[in-house]
């Protein structure tokens, strides 16, 4: 009887030792394929869609009429602006109305004001 006893007790210390070894290897291999391998697949993923996206936009820029933004102002107009700072206010102004559209166009986000 003593021996049937050990013979079902290494019987189920097996299975389990195998089953605990095999979790730690399951584990092991997640872990490594979330810290190398799925960021590395993930970043050449995004930097495709934004070449393809950036190679879109250069496209539909280069067949529109160019329209040059540049404003060069000297002497004592340059002075003025240079003092009060114009180009960082409207740089400053010009992001918070993008930000404002952008938070516009997220569904769950409510904007006050």
């Amino acid at each position: 009887m003593a021996a049937i006893l050990t013979f079902i007790g290494s019987f189920a210390g097996k299975i389990f030792a195998d089953k605990v070894v095999g979790w730690i290897a399951l584990k092991a291999l997640l872990v490594f394929l979330f810290i190398t391998v799925v960021p590395l697949v993930l970043n050449n993923f995004l930097y495709d869609i934004i070449k393809i996206m950036m190679d879109f936009a250069s496209g539909q820029a280069a067949g529109a009429t160019a329209l040059n933004g540049n404003m060069s102002f000297t002497g004592f107009a340059a002075w003025l602006i240079e003092c009060f700072r114009l180009p960082e206010a409207f740089s400053l102004l010009i992001s918070a109305l993008v930000l404002r559209l952008v938070l516009s166009m997220i569904p769950f986000v409510r904007l006050v004001g």
